[in-house]
């Protein structure tokens, strides 16, 4: 097809720009757009509100409440420091402890201390009292299977005398029924609002309990029960309860408990009870307590009634002529109720460096007469805690307590005469 023009219809040359005839362009034109722009006055606007946006949102992650959670030990920060916090159940206030795992033998209950410690990160001292004063509420709870008929317990934390390094304890109570697994949970609520959830898990060993019987056994001389105690130690469970049941004889020789704890029960018949003239040795720390019931301690104004590493409780005991009836020394912890120290030049010797759980802080039912020295409080370690010695009765002693190391002590319903 020919060229022509769209106006007059005329011929046109090939590439023609006019029409020769009419003169007329033949080149269309379009309107061009303008490219589409922001101003730079909105797009400084537009920054603008993208960087508010940025450090409000920078500002709530900053600054909303945070949850920490651990088992044993934390790190908490703030403006003022950082804090270490862990849990124990011993006056070592720099040793954290993720989970405890201790028995239930033949005692109808069980009980233990859970302390919260605090200490300053970058000293090591004691911070407690500047951590509690930025916390709102402090909560123990234990986390373990619904159902149980003994389930285990805990009270209200709260500071404690018997252990004035702990910011705060909690006594956790249970039996041989109790789950063997649970969980000590402390949940802290800051005033910021911050919550730390710090836990200690609890397993409970079940012993077994072994009871050994005279009646069932001859055990009339000392190396009878000796051999008796050591093929125990060998042959059971260290967490295991045994149960020795002594006749009403004499003892001529020393008996040495060793390897783990042993509970000893004396018996009585018309002759007298079971007596120790020589004396019982406790060689190994134990945590565990041997308790010593219903057996009387005869001397002759030498040597030690009972001497003990490991912790040890003496109920219903006598101990008369004795240069020291019980003594506590190396790393432990002892206690006597119910029992009669008479003419000893110490009865109560208590010289123990350290110690690592305070079995209980009662003495208490005790009668001293015409000791030398009723109790030698030489190192107790336990703090600002009280040895309670109530209900105990002090006659006719040279000393009724000689106190060197400033232990404070309940005497307030003892009687002295």
């Amino acid at each position: 097809m020919k060229n022509q023009c769209p106006y007059c219809g005329a011929p046109l040359p090939e590439d023609a720009s006019f029409c020769p005839h009419c003169a007329k362009s033949l080149n269309r034109r379009e309107n061009v757009r303008r490219p589409f722009s922001l101003s730079g006055r909105i797009l400084r606007l537009a920054a603008l509100l993208v960087l508010i946006a940025a450090v409000y949102a920078a500002g709530y992650f900053l600054t909303r409440p945070k949850t920490y959670n651990a088992m044993g030990e934390l790190t908490y920060s703030d403006s003022d420091g950082s804090y270490q916090l862990l849990l124990n159940y011993t006056s070592d206030r720099y040793t954290p402890l993720a989970k405890l795992e201790t028995s239930a033998g033949g005692e109808e209950s069980y009980r233990f201390p859970c302390w919260l410690y605090v200490n300053s990160r970058d000293t090591g001292e004691d911070a407690g009292d500047e951590f509690l004063q930025k916390v709102k509420d402090v909560k123990v709870s234990v986390e373990q299977p619904e159902g149980s008929e003994s389930p285990v317990l805990c009270s209200e934390p709260e500071p404690y005398d018997l252990n004035v390094e702990a910011a705060l304890g909690s006594l956790i109570d249970f039996t041989r029924e109790s789950p063997a697994s649970s969980r000590i949970l402390w949940t802290i609520t800051m005033e910021n609002n911050d919550v730390i959830r710090l836990g200690m898990d609890l397993s409970i060993f079940v012993a077994q309990i072994y009871d050994y019987r005279y009646e069932d056994m001859d055990l009339t001389t000392i190396q009878a029960v000796q051999d008796l105690i050591d093929r125990a130690a060998e042959e059971t469970d260290y967490r295991d309860t045994v149960n020795i049941y002594l006749p009403p004889v004499t003892y001529e020789e020393p008996l040495i408990l060793r390897g783990r704890t042993f509970n000893l029960i004396g018996s009585e018949s018309e002759n007298g009870r079971t007596t120790f003239a020589a004396g019982i040795q406790m060689k190994d720390d134990t945590y565990e307590i041997s308790y010593i019931t219903g057996i009387d301690f005869a001397g002759d104004g030498t040597g030690v009634a009972v001497s003990s590493a490991g912790r040890v409780w003496t109920r219903e005991c006598s101990f008369v002529n004795w240069k020291t009836a019980l003594l506590a020394y190396g790393e432990t912890w002892i206690n006597a109720t119910d029992c009669v120290f008479e003419d000893n030049e110490v009865g109560i010797h208590f010289n123990s460096s350290s110690v690592k759980a305070v079995s209980d802080t009662r003495f208490t039912g005790n009668t001293f007469t015409g000791n030398d020295t009723a109790v030698l409080l030489e190192a107790v370690p336990m703090g600002d805690g009280e040895l309670n010695f109530s209900q105990c009765v002090f006659e006719n002693n040279g000393t009724d307590l000689e106190n060197l190391c400033g232990q404070a002590v309940n005497l307030s319903e003892a009687v002295f005469r």
